[in-house]
């Protein structure tokens, strides 16, 4: 079969691998789409991180099943969280898929797994529906956190991005004011946005240091600020604002799939609205990452097709 295969930093290639077999508790899926995520973009500038989870959004039908699976058979169309999956086939233990829903499109499956990523984020976080909301980074994380807040009720949701492209998609998706923090300096926008008081929580959705400055000093006190975005890099935090303020800052990295289907399900929520591109896996290097690394952001979600 063809899948990608990591050499090292910005060196994927696409070869000629051994079908994987299916272990007990285990199916093998032809996959259909996987989703290119922000962690495997930054793994593929920086270097693989321990455990890796390199391209683990996808979606796909199962062809074969292992010993001891009772869930699923084959025929059945899934979303897996499993890494490897930039390739015609993977295995996936059984708990780590869900069933598609039949009237579900392909296109959808294939971001469940982020905007369940948002999901985990959000209830973590214990966002409440009368919180005013910023949103650092308006890219595939931050857009998801953005279709959540509006699932759970949010109604005042500012956002950031210093991308034409993806203020504009956070604008679609009915965020109430978008900013461009090259312009204007987001901390004092916000106090007037919000009468002084600052936002009750902030989501760092990038991995930079002044994404997450601002949120710090965009939070009202006793506010919370919830960081999403991978960080490869050490960042100074002005210690003293955090504690006179009585900052609370946590860290999320996991995902639930039930809330997130909850709100596609009940809530009319459309992940696939941030999906820009689909391209084939052949063309996943100079199609993909390369063009996700561009300063100018002009793609922000792209499925790889195998």
């Amino acid at each position: 079969m063809r899948a990608a295969v990591y050499y090292g930093i910005r060196d994927l290639r696409v070869e000629d691998v051994a079908e994987p077999k299916p272990a007990p508790g285990e199916a093998k899926i032809r996959v259909k789409y996987c989703g290119i995520c922000g962690s495997d973009l930054h793994e593929y500038q920086h270097g693989l991180f321990p455990q890796s989870p390199f391209g683990h959004e996808a979606c796909g039908e199962i062809i074969e099943v292992g010993r001891d699976v009772k869930g699923f058979q084959v025929g059945d169309n899934v979303i897996a969280v499993q890494k490897g999956a930039y390739a015609e086939y993977l295995v996936c233990p059984e708990e780590r898929m869900l069933k598609k829903p039949g009237d579900m499109s392909w296109e959808r499956a294939a971001v469940v797994e982020p905007l369940s990523g948002a999901a985990y984020a959000i209830e973590k976080g214990g966002i409440q529906p009368s919180d005013t909301v910023l949103i650092a980074g308006a890219g595939p994380v931050g857009l998801m956190v953005l279709l959540g807040l509006k699932a759970v009720g949010v109604e005042k949701i500012y956002v950031t991005d210093i991308s034409e492209t993806r203020r504009k998609k956070a604008e679609e998706l009915d965020a109430t004011s978008v900013l461009n923090p090259l312009l204007e300096k987001i901390p004092a926008k916000i106090k007037e946005l919000t009468a002084g008081k600052g936002v009750d929580v902030a989501v760092e959705a990038v991995g930079m240091e002044a994404t997450l400055k601002d949120c710090l000093a965009s939070v009202r006190f006793q506010g919370k600020v919830i960081v999403q975005g991978v960080f490869v890099d050490r960042v100074p935090v002005h210690m003293l604002g955090f504690v006179t303020r009585e900052t609370t800052m946590i860290g999320t990295n996991s995902v639930n799939l039930p809330l997130a289907m909850s709100w596609i399900n009940s809530k009319g929520a459309r992940p696939e609205l941030i999906i820009t591109k689909v391209i084939p896996l052949e063309q996943i290097s100079v199609e993909g990452f390369e063009v996700l690394t561009r300063k100018e952001k002009e793609e922000i979600k792209i499925l790889v097709a195998p």
